[in-house]
């Protein structure tokens, strides 16, 4: 996965951070990529990657753009990058949405 040009991996339904599993292909799993949590009058975002990124609601800006690739033991699955953004201002309004492909 790579967020805002920052490597890192993705987790699903990890135990402990350093979980692993494989996909299967007939199996159908669910990826969360983010949780969004409201406390009070605060907001955060979790991405959930194995080194965890908290951003708090209220201070984000412009949208974080997430990339994501799935590799196998030979290599890119994908070749291209499924692209989305993040973008919301309080935990209830966040959402992930299709971003524009980057043309290089």
């Amino acid at each position: 996965m790579l967020i805002e040009g920052e490597a890192d991996y993705l987790l699903w339904n990890p135990r402990v951070t350093d979980d692993a599993k494989d996909l299967v292909p007939e199996e159908e799993i669910v990826l969360q990529v983010w949780q969004a949590v409201g406390m009070g009058e605060n907001a955060w975002l979790y991405l959930n990657i194995h080194n965890k990124t908290q951003v708090n609601l209220q201070t984000l800006g412009d949208p974080i753009i997430v990339e994501i690739s799935f590799l196998s033991e030979d290599g890119l699955l994908n070749e291209t990058p499924y692209r989305y953004k993040i973008d919301g201002n309080s935990w209830d309004t966040v959402n992930m949405t299709p971003a524009e492909k980057r043309y290089e």
